[in-house]
């Protein structure tokens, strides 16, 4: 298993699938971190605009990390380092 992929799966499983399904099949999806730094740029991974959202966030130190905004606050759902 490559880093990449051990680090996305790192990302991905502390994601509740049952809550977030096309959240977590989007993340799936990513095959490099340049498909992540694409999908950081555009923010949102949930397309419902009713809370609890998901957003995918890139730190400067290049770890990414899911957060939840509920009633515009966030927390940190998952996070991982990525080099790219």
């Amino acid at each position: 298993m490559s880093s990449f992929q051990f680090n996305l799966d790192r990302l991905i499983e502390g994601i509740d699938a049952t809550k977030h399904p096309q959240e977590v099949r989007t993340l799936q999806r990513c095959r490099s971190v340049d498909d992540l730094a694409n999908l950081a740029g555009h923010g949102w991974l949930s397309s419902n605009p009713a809370d609890p959202r998901l957003k995918l966030v890139r730190h400067g130190s290049g770890t990414y990390l899911v957060v939840q905004y509920v009633d515009g606050w966030s927390s940190t759902v998952s996070q991982a380092p990525f080099r790219s």
